[in-house]
């Protein structure tokens, strides 16, 4: 990860670089490896993928096409001059989505528009057209137990996970309609006891207390937290559940109906390619299911195939073919797509060539480009959102205390603490433990040889006791490691601030914080400072044409 203090008054170090995380597959996107070209439209160092994502989109959607969802989007910061013209034909998105989530979500959420937006200032550079980074809040969504939590560090650096609590029984009702219920008053007098004294303290309050009330949707409390962290940057946000966005959705999922099992083939031939290549899909595909979702009396439902007709999963309503087709036309609010649809309706709403992507999502869109392919349309470019981690003045003095970067601390607590620990042993003792190790693997050793020609089957025998003896000696290792723990408890205390701040509860800082109490402590000026440390510039690697749909199915 590379190192980046931007010139702000902040008291603070931003370490931002490449997508932390992921897997093989990700690993191998970031490197770019050609055995997964035949996956992607283009990798994102290759500035011709975004040139012929670029052209696909002028010859699909023209000016009327794009005004079609017009009053969905709302511009901030001074965004509103790039979508008049976007939406009139002239230029193009970089988007990226999250579902909503209690007090903003985990930090990558910002990280991941913070990206979008520093990928359209490259993009605007290189296309010669305007490009403006959409953010597409996924308030379909319907998955409750990953929106009711936040996490935040307190005074002295203990995770807090605050978590409202709803009922078990509810059904599950996309968030843009779910209220968070008189849950939510508690976890909010909680997170603001949990807030130190800062000058930014005040208005952070003050938007909690209004955004986040029991009459409130999960949506729009997230929106409106968004659009305080947003605020003067140059984005533009959406919601899923907009009926613009709906009503120029429904050809995509008319389309999907008609097409169903074509597609569905489609998917499993692409995935079983995927998996041939030595990759593991992100998405496991259940056989009769579509890609449909539709809300009912008894919430979120996903449409199953059933012989000529559909049913829902759940429920098990039958809904004969041309009744479901009747419904999507009259009444396009009751549809949404599921994941593996989801980018595919994106796209096709609106002027996008690139999106910026998480770990799981870069990997589910290595299974979507012939499902793009079946609805007439170039897969975006997919890039990986950046990874960031924030070290504050005194993280950095406990690392400096405990020799460690924060690379380091990548690792659970225990094993971090007791490596830490370890260093501490007297130089003596650690070389007599050294010497043990040593002369235990020499002497049994040379018995071995010796014995071999009284009978070759002790070694199995004597192997088992040097193993044995070794294990021993590191367990006296771990005795005088856990007797040096008890006994420096100021090098504990600091590793474990050290680890709850970069590493929260074994995670990333990224995936676990909330971005609301770092706003509270240092101001809009963190967010500027965040934007202006991210690098997305496309880093030249060979070209890939892909995807790569055999037996074409759509």
């Amino acid at each position: 990860m590379s190192f980046v203090l931007p010139e702000t008054s902040l008291n603070l170090e931003i370490l931002a670089g490449p997508l932390q995380g992921g897997g093989p597959l990700v690993r191998d996107y970031l490197a770019g490896a050609q055995a997964l070209a035949p996956f992607y439209s283009g990798h994102p160092g290759d500035l011709a993928a975004y040139r012929r994502k670029a052209t696909e989109v002028d010859a699909r959607l023209d000016g009327v096409a794009r005004a079609q969802v017009a009053a969905a989007i709302v511009p901030l910061g001074d965004a509103a001059q790039h979508l008049s013209r976007i939406l009139a034909g002239d230029g193009y998105f970089v988007t990226t989505g999250q579902q909503p989530a209690l007090f903003g979500g985990p930090l990558y959420t910002l990280y991941k528009v913070l990206g979008s937006i520093r990928l359209a200032e490259v993009l605007e550079r290189q296309l010669g057209r305007p490009v403006l980074a959409l953010f597409w809040i996924g308030a379909d969504d319907h998955d409750w137990a990953e929106a009711n939590h936040a996490s935040l560090l307190d005074s002295q650096h203990y995770v807090h996970r605050l978590t409202v609590r709803g009922d078990p029984k509810a059904p599950p009702i996309p968030l843009s309609e779910r209220t968070w219920g008189p849950g939510v008053d508690s976890v909010v007098d909680e997170f603001v006891s949990l807030l130190p004294p800062s000058e930014f303290r005040d208005d952070v309050v003050a938007h909690v207390r209004a955004a986040y009330t029991p009459g409130s949707t999960v949506a729009a409390s997230f929106t409106a937290t968004m659009e305080l962290l947003l605020r003067g940057r140059r984005v533009a946000m959406v919601s899923s559940a907009h009926p613009a966005v709906r009503q120029t959705a429904a050809p995509v999922l008319l389309r999907e109906v008609e097409g169903a099992a074509a597609h569905a083939a489609a998917l499993h031939r692409q995935t079983a390619r995927l998996e041939a290549a030595g990759y593991a899909p992100q998405v496991q595909l259940a056989d009769e299911a579509s890609n449909i979702m539709l809300l009912g009396p008894d919430g979120r439902d996903r449409i199953m195939r059933d012989g000529d007709g559909w049913r829902t999963r759940r429920e098990r309503h039958g809904l004969p073919g041309e009744k479901l087709q009747q419904m999507i036309g009259a009444e396009p609010d009751r549809f949404s797509p599921n994941v593996l649809l989801r980018p595919v309706v994106e796209s096709a709403v609106f002027p996008t060539v690139a999106y910026v992507a998480g770990p799981g999502e870069l990997s589910y869109f290595a299974q979507l480009g012939c499902l793009f392919e079946a609805h007439g349309i170039l897969q975006p470019v997919v890039v990986a959102r950046p990874s960031v981690t924030l070290v504050d003045a005194k993280m950095r003095r406990l690392l400096g205390r405990i020799g460690l970067e924060p690379e380091g601390v990548r690792r659970p607590y225990q094993e971090l603490l007791t490596e830490v620990v370890r260093r501490e042993i007297p130089p003596a003792a650690g070389n007599a433990l050294e010497r043990i190790r040593r002369v235990l693997h020499e002497s049994y050793g040379e018995l071995m040889e010796l014995t071999a020609e009284i009978d070759p089957t002790l070694r199995g025998p004597l192997t088992a006791a040097r193993n044995w003896s070794t294990v021993r000696a590191n367990e006296a290792e771990k005795r005088i490691v856990r007797h040096m723990k008890r006994r420096n408890a100021i090098l504990v205390e600091q590793v474990r601030k050290v680890s709850a701040s970069l590493h929260p509860d074994g995670a990333p800082q990224e995936r676990v914080l909330s971005p609301l109490p770092l706003l509270a402590r240092h101001g809009p000026e963190l967010v500027a400072a965040v934007e202006a440390a991210l690098d997305l510039t496309p880093v030249p690697v060979a070209q890939w044409h892909g995807p790569e749909c055999g037996g074409r199915g759509g």
